[in-house]
């Protein structure tokens, strides 16, 4: 059984770049996921922690993760 999109070159460059965005999405929302979890696991709960994360995934997620194992304050992490 094949699907209406999958008739046309047209449509399978269409579906594929849907895939793609859908992946990217994926990775990225895997990669504020577990900035949530380092920050909740070094500062406990606190207000604005997924905004936080978004942030710091945005700017740099792995030099950010190095920043917290590094010692770095949660002031510090959010004034930068």
């Amino acid at each position: 059984m094949t699907f209406a999109l999958e008739k046309s070159e047209a449509d399978r460059e269409i579906s594929q770049k849907n895939l793609e965005r859908g992946r990217e999405e994926g990775r990225e929302e895997g990669l504020v996921r577990s900035m949530e979890l380092v920050l909740q696991t070094r500062f406990g709960d606190f207000s604005g922690l997924e905004d936080s994360a978004r942030k710091l995934v945005a700017d740099d997620h792995e030099a950010n993760v190095a920043r917290i194992v590094d010692g770095a304050t949660l002031r510090e992490l959010q004034q930068s």
